[in-house]
């Protein structure tokens, strides 16, 4: 029989490109903050009979575009992600940019600012009786809940947003 391997906390977790792994929760919590855009694209894909579906998880067409507004900078932070591999001309992949290393930079801050402003506004414009009349609205306010305490807690994500490929030489 194998002993299992040991496993070592302290030690990084790399990718094939020598930077730190984007932990999943990260994906998730983009998720939750991107549901707009995703809700939008779920309309779009319905046939034109069904596109009412969008009404009843933004009655009004303000607060759709509200709340597309508010995870906007999450686009960014998802194009910045995207453009987080190092420029490797064999492979034909990737250009380190300036402009995005800086939004990846400060990605948490605003990943805070907007989870934050997303809580608030979630919370705010919950119907009354929700708990009774419609308990499923209160899973995107928990999940934004569990997802700003992971950002303020965790150690993980200060040393993955500082970090940015080099460009692989010719």
């Amino acid at each position: 029989m194998r002993d299992k391997p040991k496993v070592y906390q302290d030690l990084p977790l790399l990718d094939q490109d020598g930077l730190h792994q984007i932990p999943i929760r990260l994906y998730l919590l983009m998720l939750v903050l991107l549901r707009p855009y995703i809700c939008w694209i779920v309309t779009l894909t319905l046939p034109a009979e069904q596109r009412g579906v969008l009404s009843y998880i933004y009655p009004h067409s303000f607060d759709f575009v509200r709340a597309c507004l508010i995870c906007l900078p999450v686009l960014l932070i998802l194009a910045a992600l995207t453009q987080r591999v190092p420029y490797d001309q064999k492979l034909k992949r990737g250009r380190a940019k300036r402009f995005w290393f800086g939004i990846w930079r400060q990605s948490r801050w605003w990943l805070l600012l907007v989870c934050s402003v997303d809580l608030y506004w979630t919370f705010s414009h919950l119907p009354p009786y929700v708990s009774v009349n419609a308990p499923w609205l209160l899973l995107a306010p928990v999940a934004l809940i569990l997802g700003l305490c992971w950002l303020i807690k965790s150690r993980r994500l200060p040393l993955i947003f500082a970090e940015w490929p080099e460009d692989k030489p010719a």
